[in-house]
């Protein structure tokens, strides 16, 4: 041999090593018993037989065209199927076997040493490597390699199920996510049935399959990044990235890094390349400064940019959505906020409802909330109580819609029952007279207001019917009766 088998056994482990897939190794190995072993020429067959059943030419080194097509048409007609369900290398002699013809070379005396590999039951192959036997010093050598390299093909093949596994895994699992992702933020499941938020929801279905640029307005807390996600999702860049930042309090230098990316070795990628094919939410984009407003004006109009330090324009594909709580026409006035940048991000602009214009959401929101942090804190709450509600209904809430999430999430935590009751309110709504939310500040009127939570929870179990709900309560229908009276309560709301 040219080589020793010592040399040929750490070629074939760097073949191994470079994970080139079964027919990328396979080949490497064909190539190093033809160039390094000195076989007139070598191929490797495989039988999938869950797959097809029938044998196929995985690689070939040393074999002409014709002979090639030959091989991946006849071989399963040929001698060669003898080398199949064998555990030790068998030896053909081409000038014996008929069927192999096409692979006999005048002048020569060609023998091949055939190494069986095994796979799993189902799927088997070998390595032949063809030699001159005239002309073969080494034959014990010859053989050693082929063995070698028949199990170097086998490892190679079992390596690349593992990961091709773990691939389906990975894919599977990423779809899972991507599909639940898609459920979570459908806009058919964003909670409002008040007409602004109806309103809200038909814009939404309006821009999302389109590229356009979005601009989201609205106070704090009303779920702007949640309509972001809602967009996303119901666009044809729903497969893609969804990147978001928010530019309040972020330093000028660090947000041009954190959008665009600084071009070091290797370079780091901003949100913008992180998105790329997908979308990027731009939070409170009135808080960007004049220098970065004039680079987002420069990828919504020429699709480029630079990465910080750097030269190259970067081609941008992406769908860009802004949100801001603030005046952006009065700052533009002001020169404090780029005109051009404002026509362009302005171009399709949904307004976000504050929770005070939509309380015919509160109920629904309140309930979504009692179940999901039911649901994480353990707590066995079902429903809260027609007074909670009241006072919620009553309360101006600055904060939004997540001001009602912590509010929610606070009760239940507290909750020392299946019913979230006015008590189990934060102090702020039960005692907020100039929000119309003023709790008994005295021991009688909280007694009092403590009797009418009960009372008007056992109404709403018993639909209305007081005969029940005094039963429910330990009382005679004549107490209730003059209770209900006094209290101003209105059975029939509750049927």
């Amino acid at each position: 041999m040219k080589v020793r088998p010592i040399d040929i056994a750490e070629l074939f482990a760097e073949i191994q090593a470079e994970t080139l897939g079964p027919r990328g190794s396979a080949s490497g190995i064909c190539e190093t018993l033809f160039h390094s072993a000195d076989a007139v020429y070598a191929f490797v067959m495989y039988d999938d037989a869950a797959a097809a059943g029938e044998i196929s030419l995985l690689a070939a080194s040393g074999i002409d065209a014709a002979a090639y097509r030959r091989l991946e048409q006849r071989a399963g007609s040929t001698a060669l199927m003898r080398a199949f369900d064998q555990k030790e290398v068998i030896f053909l002699l081409v000038h014996d076997e008929p069927s192999l013809d096409f692979l006999f070379i005048e002048g020569s005396v060609i023998e091949l040493i055939i190494a069986p590999f095994k796979i799993d039951e189902s799927r088997e192959g070998f390595v032949a490597a063809a030699f001159d036997k005239r002309e073969l010093p080494d034959r014990h050598g010859a053989v050693a390699v082929t063995r070698l390299a028949a199990r170097t093909v086998a490892q190679t093949i079992r390596v690349d199920d593992v990961q091709r596994q773990s691939s389906d895994l990975a894919s599977e699992e990423a779809a899972k996510t991507q599909e639940a992702l898609r459920n979570k933020y459908d806009i058919a499941k964003v909670i409002g049935n008040s007409g602004p938020m109806r309103q809200v929801a038909d814009q939404i279905r309006q821009i999302a399959r389109s590229n356009a640029a979005v601009l989201l307005r609205g106070e704090r807390g009303t779920g702007k990044e949640m309509l972001a996600y809602a967009i996303h999702y119901a666009s044809l860049r729903a497969r893609r990235e969804f990147r978001q930042i928010s530019c309040a309090g972020v330093p000028p230098a660090l947000l041009e890094a954190e959008l665009f990316g600084v071009e070091t070795q290797p370079p780091k990628f901003g949100m913008i390349e992180q998105a790329k094919f997908g979308t990027l939410f731009i939070d409170e984009i009135a808080a960007t400064p004049a220098a970065t407003q004039d680079k987002i004006l420069r990828v919504i109009r020429d699709s480029r940019f630079e990465r910080v330090s750097g030269s190259e324009a970067i081609r941008a594909n992406l769908r860009l959505i802004f949100s801001t709580v603030a005046d952006l026409e009065d700052l533009a006035a002001k020169g404090k906020f780029s005109e051009e940048l404002l026509y362009r991000i302005n171009a399709f602009t949904i307004f976000v409802p504050p929770l005070r214009d939509r309380k015919a959401d509160i109920l629904l929101l309140a309930e979504h909330f009692i179940e999901k942090y039911a649901q994480e804190h353990r707590r066995r709450v079902a429903r809260i109580s027609t007074a909670a509600i009241d006072m919620l209904a009553k309360y101006h809430f600055p904060g939004n819609v997540r001001e009602l999430e912590n509010v929610i999430e606070r009760a239940v935590i507290v909750c020392d029952e299946g019913v979230i009751h006015a008590r189990h309110l934060p102090a702020t709504l039960q005692t907020a007279e100039e929000t119309d939310t003023r709790a008994a500040s005295t021991l009688d009127a909280a007694v009092a207001a403590f009797e009418r939570d009960m009372i008007e929870d056992a109404l709403k179990s018993s639909r209305g019917n007081i005969a029940k709900a005094a039963r429910d309560l330990g009382t005679t229908e004549r107490i209730l009766g003059y209770k209900i009276k006094n209290g101003g309560i209105e059975p029939k709301r509750y049927k």
